[in-house]
């Protein structure tokens, strides 16, 4: 249930938004891999951009472990550093991330941590680019992210 709350408040927010950086806001799906841990994540990501060079990023991520299950949850704040067609920004924020184990007697991991990283949106045509992301993850699950994206400008 909460999965689909989730999902209906990112539509909600994409389609009622209005961005003052140039009129953008943007959806992201991308695939996501941790360094210590090697399974990859199915990513979702909204952007919208309250003021000029600056955008509030939430996604969420369904990782594919072996066993179980493991998602992700993350809410960035992104500033970019330049414009045109290459886009680099850093980024920081709040990411939570849960582990089930299905046959093991430890259940779960909750881990609550700071994201810090870098990242860049790059232009493929007027509407869609290519994302390619790193991020630090610290204080809770201390791995580095990389993710590779396709961006769509909605507007």
């Amino acid at each position: 249930m909460k999965k689909y709350l989730l999902i209906i408040c990112l539509t909600f927010v994409s389609h009622f938004a209005n961005a003052q950086y140039q009129g953008q806001y943007r959806g992201i799906h991308a695939y996501e891999m941790a360094y210590d841990k090697p399974f990859f994540g199915l990513n979702f990501t909204g952007e919208y951009f309250p003021l000029n060079y600056f955008s509030v990023v939430p996604s969420f991520t369904f990782f594919t472990p072996a066993t179980g299950n493991a998602r992700g949850f993350d809410i960035n704040a992104r500033y970019y550093l330049t414009e045109k067609e290459k886009q680099w920004y850093v980024t920081a924020g709040y990411g939570f991330y849960r582990r089930v184990f299905e046959f093991n007697e430890i259940g779960r991991f909750d881990h609550n941590s700071l994201n810090l990283g870098a990242g860049g949106m790059l232009k493929i045509t007027d509407e869609l680019g290519f994302n390619p992301e790193v991020r630090f993850q610290a204080f809770g699950r201390n791995s580095m992210m990389f993710k590779l994206g396709i961006v769509y400008f909605i507007n």
